[in-house]
């Protein structure tokens, strides 16, 4: 499977939004027809995020949007997911490409259920992976490992923008 493919449906947006308890329960009860699934942020304390990944029209008033480029893997949304988020220029979007394209073929790693690449809605100069994980220790253990997921010469760069986001969903009895 390329970067271009996905089995089954071939969707072509993720929305998140972010909010409150109120907010989400919201949002919940007035699309009970969409699987809309909250997470909390593992590195930043209260914030909650909702991710409605059904490639529909988004149900959100300010709904960040992320144009999916490639996809691999099978989703498991009630997991650990992370967003890594680089600014790259054209040369190194295709040194990229060529990079998730491997990752994608070669078999993902131990503990990631999928990956998506997506560029912030109208800006493909804005990337960011999205991995679906068993656990945040399986996402660590591959990060910290031998795999070189942001090349050293991007990071060394002063111009070189990264940043991550970890969230856990957010169990039924933790939303009021």
């Amino acid at each position: 499977m390329n970067l271009k493919q996905e089995v089954g449906i071939v969707k072509k947006q993720i929305a998140i939004t972010f909010g409150d308890n109120r907010i989400m329960n919201q949002l919940k009860d007035q699309h009970p027809d969409r699987d809309l699934v909250i997470y909390k942020a593992l590195n930043q304390t209260g914030k909650l995020m909702m991710l409605d990944y059904s490639g529909e029209k988004s149900v959100f008033q300010a709904p960040v949007l992320y144009d999916i480029l490639g996809h691999g893997g099978q989703d498991n949304w009630h997991s650990f997911i992370n967003f890594s988020t680089l600014d790259l220029n054209f040369d190194q979007q295709k040194v990229f490409d060529a990079r998730i394209n491997r990752l994608i073929s070669n078999g993902l790693p131990a503990g990631m259920h999928s990956i998506y690449s997506l560029n912030y809605h109208k800006d493909i100069s804005q990337r960011v992976i999205l991995g679906t994980w068993e656990s945040y220790r399986d996402f660590e253990l591959w990060k910290n490992g031998t795999h070189e997921f942001i090349p050293k010469e991007y990071r060394s760069s002063p111009s070189f923008y990264s940043h991550e986001s970890y969230y856990t969903p957010v169990e039924k009895d933790e939303i009021h």
